[in-house]
């Protein structure tokens, strides 16, 4: 009885562990969550079984933390289904190493989310967002990004040039 005991405790607590690792999220929060970001903001729309997504993600993290250690943040958004909540995912991010903000997008259509990102966003992946509030820039890219086009992006994120302008906040 001790002995099952113990083990249901430690069920329990990988499964808390592995919720705080990957949160939900639903759009509207994710929304609020990219338009108060203080900091230039790398959005990373992917999932566990996309190859290319999983190909730039980790030059993603190695590029912000080596080169902008920390003045750039990195959110991580798992479009993944919803039975890959949170354990398949959290196994996943921690099999490969990542080690950025991630979140699993609650929302399973489409035609919900996408144009709360960008209006011209189709849905494919991998897709990337930059936004800098503070520049009031925002680009939108819906294709996946090599290390020599993620290092021109994140410069002129972080720079604040090249973006689409948002409108200043009043």
């Amino acid at each position: 009885m001790k002995c099952s005991a113990v083990l249901l405790m430690l069920l329990l607590i990988q499964l808390v562990a592995i919720s705080q690792q990957v949160r939900k999220m639903n759009v509207n929060d994710l929304s609020a969550y990219i338009a108060k970001s203080d900091k230039p903001l790398v959005v990373s729309f992917w999932a566990t079984w996309c190859a290319s997504c999983n190909e730039e993600i980790p030059y993603f993290i190695s590029t912000i933390k080596e080169k902008y250690k920390g003045d750039v943040d990195l959110l991580l958004v798992s479009l993944d289904i919803k039975s890959y909540y949170p354990a398949r995912i959290a196994s996943f991010v921690t099999k490969k190493n990542y080690d950025a903000a991630i979140v699993w997008l609650n929302e399973p259509n489409a035609d919900v989310f996408c144009p709360k990102i960008d209006t011209t966003w189709s849905g494919a992946i991998p897709s990337t967002l930059m936004v800098n509030n503070k520049k009031h820039y925002r680009k939108f890219y819906e294709q996946g990004l090599s290390p020599l086009q993620f290092d021109k992006n994140l410069k002129e994120l972080v720079e604040g040039k090249g973006g689409k302008l948002l409108a200043a906040s009043r």
